[in-house]
């Protein structure tokens, strides 16, 4: 997630050892399919998953992330911190959620259960045992109800029905499936990547962004069901709208969708993205999806990344718009194909997609900003948050190997997971020289595609390559680097 400006707020092992892959071959993954229909603020869903054990142990439950119920009313754990809530409650407070109405086996019901500390997680036993690369299936009805609110799932003050983390995600697996709880600050998600085939049935009058390629599409008394198909992809996501304006380009093989509203300068916003997708490609490696939907919508952050499609917030200014589209396309490389745990090891995506963003003004002079510019600004804005700290509390945690649960606030989050980060890479690329940095780069993105990375992994990606590290992330990771 792209906090508004990050930067620009403030001031104007072994890779794969006990890394989880999303399979054993990219072509083994595990499979969503769902049969959608969304009336009136209520999604109804059927969701035929098959799963694929991909894990070196034989497993008897499955789990799943009911992301939803951080909207409900009572969460332990709600989607949007109570500083937050008056920008993205827009008609006062508005609720909504996740309601488990069957679960099946073949034709079996199974005994489910909804636990996990904020009623978070679905719990489905297995009939038996499954094995290492054996598949098991599993038949789940489900309704989401949306609240009225700014962000990754609900009705926004625009009218942007935003879907997103939206079904029951099959937690990801470290040791054991892990239970993602809705931390306010960052993005409290791990998955790992599976292929999806979704039909969804809306009003005709809506246009309808979504990650997935368009199929197959009919329309009948007035609803459209649009069917779509991505494969390797952690989440899947929608967003519609009966006003959309569209616009298409091409960059290589990749075709980029804009949906818009407010934006009016909609051709530059497309530049924008083209000339992201073009620029990151040529400087990690191939862009993942055969295209990619750019949505301007209701969001109370700056934006939002999913595979093959990003929001937007309708909130920005015209000189942050560029910088954000930038940073949730560079997400499409580090978070939809070399993958993390976000609840753990946050700063591992969104540093590299703040730091890519620097990268691309660099590459693309006359786009509004300078790489000197924007890591001067970088420097800045974490030295003010280390001397408020130091003022405040008498001392500043700097260290970065920490999870969304040990930052105390949102803006110590924003300072080490973003701005920290980026200046880490800014200070290992000037240390090791271009060459070896960008070598590196593309070695961890080509090692970790489609899998989940962890620190050690970026870390052994560099060693690999043969640079001179000397024990530099250690020493951002701790804390001792003096920045």
């Amino acid at each position: 997630m792209k906090k508004t400006c990050v930067v620009f707020a403030v001031i104007l092992a072994f890779c794969a050892l006990f890394a989880v892959g999303c399979g054993k071959s990219k072509n083994a993954r595990s499979r969503y399919e769902m049969t959608l229909v969304y009336e009136d603020g209520v999604l109804e869903g059927t969701m035929d998953f098959t799963y694929l054990n991909n894990t070196e142990t034989a497993i008897k439950e499955l789990k799943f992330n009911l992301f939803p119920n951080a909207y409900r009313q009572g969460a332990k754990y709600p989607a949007v911190a109570v500083s937050a809530g008056a920008g993205a409650y827009y008609a006062g407070k508005s609720y909504g959620g996740i309601e488990i109405e069957s679960v099946r086996t073949g034709d079996v019901e199974a005994a489910y259960t909804v636990g996990g500390e904020d009623e978070n997680i679905l719990i489905v036993p297995l009939e038996k045992e499954v094995f290492p690369d054996e598949k098991y299936s599993v038949t789940i009805e489900f309704n989401v109800n949306l609240a009225k609110i700014n962000h990754r799932l609900g009705i926004t003050q625009g009218g942007t029905v935003n879907l997103g983390n939206f079904y029951p995600v099959l937690c990801g697996y470290d040791n054991g499936f892990y239970e993602c709880l809705y931390y306010s600050a960052g993005d409290p998600f791990f998955s790992e990547c599976a292929d999806y085939e979704i039909a969804l049935t809306a009003d005709e009058k809506f246009v309808v962004a979504a990650s997935g390629e368009l199929i197959k599409s009919e329309t009948q008394n007035g609803k459209t069901t649009g069917t779509y198909r991505l494969k390797n992809a952690r989440d899947f996501a929608f967003a519609l709208n009966e006003n959309f304006e569209t616009m298409a380009a091409k960059t290589g093989d990749v075709t980029v969708n804009y949906y818009y509203i407010k934006d009016s300068s909609p051709l530059k916003s497309m530049d924008f993205a083209v000339k992201a997708i073009s620029t990151f490609s040529s400087m990690f490696g191939a862009y993942p999806y055969f295209s990619l939907a750019v949505v301007e919508t209701g969001f109370n952050e700056g934006g939002m990344e999913y595979p093959a499609l990003v929001y937007i917030s309708d909130r920005l200014d015209a000189a942050s718009y560029g910088e954000v589209i930038v940073h949730e396309t560079a997400h499409q490389w580090w978070y939809a194909s070399v993958g993390n745990n976000e609840v753990e090891s946050p700063f591992l995506d969104e540093g590299l997609a703040e730091y890519s963003t620097v990268l691309f003004y660099e590459a693309n002079e006359g786009m509004g900003m300078t790489r000197p510019q924007m890591i001067e600004a970088a420097q800045m804005t974490y030295r003010t948050y280390c001397n408020v700290y130091d003022q405040l509390f008498g001392k500043v945690d700097t260290t970065m190997l920490r999870s969304l649960s040990e930052y105390s606030s949102e803006y110590e989050y924003v300072n080490i997971a973003y701005v920290k980060a980026c200046l880490m890479f800014e200070h290992l690329r000037t240390g090791i020289g271009d060459d070896m940095f960008f070598k590196c780069l593309k070695k961890y993105y080509a090692d970790n595609a489609y899998s989940v990375a962890k620190p050690e992994d970026l870390v052994g990606a560099f060693e690999k390559c043969g640079a001179a590290t000397n024990g530099f992330f250690e020493s951002f990771f701790d804390g001792s680097a003096i920045i």
